[in-house]
């Protein structure tokens, strides 16, 4: 099962897409409050999907496409009504109730979609790790609609980042079974902040992609003390580790690669922080992030 979580998750957007611009195309012999009910309804599930579908396993870009194709099914939807009779059925002069249940329902995840992006109690604002290329948010923000997996675990701040391709991708396909086909894989990782390293491990292996080592959660990792929290960044390639605990870095120094250790079923770095082992809201040169949020280094 956890070897086709990449194509649900790559699909399912697609698909909740695909779904909203099927009944958009269907409108027709509506009255106009009807009509307008059923476009905000669909337009919320768009909206959905652009702000917290995880498009890196398609195109990041295809969200923009999506979001243009209902626009311009929902002016065809319009001009279809424009042109068509005056008169309609008296059931469809209703208001559908499943039309506004469902906008009702998507205002509210969009709602929180949008708050995720706004920290509350402790920050912790440190250098971005990773430097040359675009780098995407597979999971962040503090909201189980944006991070519903570190949500579960405990940890709803907690951020998952991996690296686009120029499709907007980030492996050669959907999801390939080979660790370097991941833009990730292997890239380097440097100190986030000026600290002292707590804690190492460096003996795992690197997991075939869908094989995640649950017995091991956060696989080969680093934790850096900072300032204002420790950082923990995890899921780093075996072997690759430059620092031992007891050492002080500097910001931007070299610590490591990203790799596959641990529980995850594709390349990518997993970074978060803590105070007091409390989790904080961990910002980038003073930006907050979330789900695809996108980060371009040069």
């Amino acid at each position: 099962m956890s070897k086709n979580l990449p194509v649900l998750f790559g699909l399912y957007p697609v698909l909740l897409s695909g779904i909203a611009l099927i009944w958009l195309l269907r409108l027709r012999d509506r009255s106009w409050p009807n009509w307008a009910v059923w476009v905000l309804a669909c337009g919320s599930i768009i909206a959905f999907v652009f702000m917290t579908g995880p498009w890196v396993f398609t195109s990041y870009y295809l969200r923009y496409i999506l979001t243009a194709l209902f626009a311009l099914t929902a002016v065809f939807s319009y001009c279809r009504m424009k042109c068509g009779s005056p008169y309609s059925r008296r059931h469809d002069n209703r208001i559908s109730v499943a039309s506004v249940l469902i906008f009702l329902l998507f205002a509210l995840l969009n709602t929180l979609a949008i708050a995720s992006y706004y920290p509350s109690g402790k920050t912790l604002d440190a250098t971005f790790p990773l430097r040359s290329g675009a780098y995407y948010v597979l999971q962040g923000g503090a909201s189980i609609v944006t991070n519903p997996f570190h949500a579960l675990a405990g940890n709803k701040l907690a951020i998952d980042i991996v690296k686009l391709s120029l499709l907007g991708n980030q492996a050669d396909n959907l999801a390939p079974r080979v660790l370097s086909n991941y833009q990730i894989f292997g890239e380097k990782l440097y100190s986030p902040c000026q600290g002292a390293i707590l804690k190492v491990r460096d003996s795992l292996p690197d997991n075939p992609p869908g094989n995640p080592d649950t017995n091991h959660p956060e696989g080969n990792y680093i934790v850096l003390q900072c300032l204002m929290g420790d950082i923990l960044m995890a899921h780093l390639r075996r072997g690759s580790i430059e620092v031992a605990p007891g050492d002080t870095v500097a910001t931007g120094q070299l610590l490591a690669e990203i790799g596959n250790s641990g529980n995850t079923l594709e390349p990518h770095l997993h970074i978060e922080a803590r105070n007091d082992g409390k989790p904080i809201w961990l910002i980038f040169n003073g930006r907050s992030l979330s789900i695809n949020s996108l980060i371009t280094r040069k």
